[in-house]
């Protein structure tokens, strides 16, 4: 995976197994530069402010604070530090709860190396990524709710359907510009509709909020 961009990132987990485990793992990407390990989410978020990182990696079960609280208070201070949920929680209140936070991504700790290295570069770029196990929580949510917002589904134009399935499928920006063959600025034009439109804030809710009101089904 090559990475052009430096890259900082904190990795916030009470594990230190893990957090040898990542730094590791890193050694081979010099452009992803491990400024901070810190143990709780309080911690983690005194980090971001002083460090500013371009990603963090939360784990949710940390003592003092946990990830889902600590991705609150950084997203308030630090609303373009993108937060990737890097955990073994899979319960769906943990899930939702941390989407909602701001979460960008969320992981498993059994992913493969490549996987994440692969996700924190899309994550830099403004993609996000659900692990399978935990976007199959999110499907299994809102199928059979009562369809309220199908109006949206004619708010939004066939270009801006186009963009909104790769966002979904976790595509940046700059992916986005290949596959459909339209500029950068076109990409960020669409995405800042379809956030106006749908009425969310980031591509995460965006994508949730499609397969809720059934604008994109499982299959896309």
């Amino acid at each position: 995976m090559d990475i052009k961009e430096t890259i900082k990132i904190i990795i916030a987990d009470d594990s230190k197994l893990t957090v040898v485990g990542l730094k590791t793992t890193f050694k081979d990407f010099p452009n992803i530069k491990v400024v901070n390990c810190v143990e709780n989410g309080s911690l983690a978020v005194k980090a971001a402010k002083e460090l500013k990182p371009d990603i963090i990696l939360m784990d949710i079960g940390m003592p003092v604070m946990d990830g889902i609280q600590a991705t609150k208070e950084i997203k308030k201070s630090n609303p373009d530090t993108k937060i990737i949920m890097l955990t073994s929680h899979e319960s769906e209140q943990d899930v939702f709860e941390a989407l909602a936070a701001g979460a960008y991504s969320y992981c498993m700790k059994d992913i493969e190396p490549d996987i994440l290295i692969s996700v924190i570069k899309s994550t830099h770029e403004g993609g996000c990524f659900l692990d399978p196990k935990i976007a199959k929580i999110v499907l299994n949510n809102f199928k059979g709710e009562i369809n309220q917002h199908k109006q949206q589904d004619s708010i939004l134009t066939v270009r801006e359907i186009d963009v909104l399935s790769l966002i979904a499928k976790g595509y940046s920006n700059s992916e986005i510009s290949k596959n459909l063959y339209i500029s950068m600025n076109t990409v960020k034009t669409h995405i800042k509709n379809i956030f106006q439109k749908l009425e969310v804030e980031d591509r995460t809710h965006a994508a949730i909020k499609a397969f809720k009101s059934e604008i994109l089904r499982e299959e896309n």
